[in-house]
């Protein structure tokens, strides 16, 4: 069914006027706006409030910035900053600067008022061993996570206690198939990391960490989370050092160095 105007109101079509107006008289012009401020008592309201402004501006007392010299007052004292030679705070962030955080920080604790926001992050293969200890410290942390999980190897009861958080969730899924969070921060843990398991069943391993870590690559590119991809002990290879110490890197030095 077609659409059909049936009125247009700029459309219309005036007529002719036939009124006159009556002959306006001289001092109409500027004895009305002052009337109408009478009448309507607005000139009123507008002395008052010209008034109180002025009474407040005298009597609050004057501000001086708090920012003088380099003194910053914090609790009724006085922080004083080293100034160099060319007059420029030595190593001194803006922010610490401006409100004087530099030693507030020491003790490597949030400043009271400055509490950090909890984060919403997925941790996949997090009722793992090494997943759930992870899970642990991010809800002792404050943050919110969702474990995604198959439990092909790990274990509902390694993350059982954290039932009945507000902050945590539990997911069984198998990352080989698509996922959509929306998350923060995205925890890939989710590989079967046992030789026992790798002959067992060598396509699934293949398929998880392939497919797998796509689909969760794609899933932080999709809704801009940060990634952090783990791996098993496989990239030490066969060791050459027993027990392996910290700086030993194996086949693949997993930070870049």
């Amino acid at each position: 069914m077609g659409s059909e105007l049936i009125f247009r109101g700029h459309e219309a079509q005036h007529v002719a006027d036939t009124y006159s107006p009556k002959p306006q008289k001289p001092w109409a012009s500027v004895t009305r706006p002052i009337g109408y401020l009478l009448r309507e008592q607005r000139l009123v309201f507008v002395l008052v409030g010209i008034a109180i402004a002025t009474v407040g501006f005298t009597l609050l007392p004057s501000s001086r910035s708090p920012y003088v010299n380099g003194n910053v007052p914090i609790s009724n004292e006085y922080v004083r900053y080293d100034f160099d030679s060319s007059t420029h705070l030595t190593h001194k962030p803006a922010y610490e600067r401006r409100f004087g955080l530099t030693n507030w920080n020491s003790g490597g604790k949030v400043p009271l008022g400055l509490k950090r926001k909890g984060l919403r992050i997925v941790v996949t293969g997090g009722a793992g061993f090494v997943g759930s200890h992870l899970v642990d410290r991010l809800i002792e942390r404050g943050d919110s996570v969702i474990v995604v999980d198959n439990f092909f190897t790990g274990r509902k009861e390694n993350v059982m206690h954290h039932f009945g958080n507000p902050r945590f969730e539990l997911i069984r899924h198998d990352v080989v198939e698509p996922l959509l969070l929306e998350v923060d921060q995205i925890y890939h843990l989710a590989c079967p990391a046992s030789p026992v398991h790798y002959k067992f069943n060598p396509v699934k391993t293949i398929k998880t960490n392939v497919v797998g870590t796509l689909n969760m690559l794609g899933l932080a590119k999709r809704i801009g989370a940060r990634f952090l991809l783990t791996s098993t002990s496989e990239v030490y290879g066969d060791p050459l050092q027993h027990p392996q110490v910290e700086t030993y890197w194996g086949n693949v030095n997993p930070i870049g160095e």
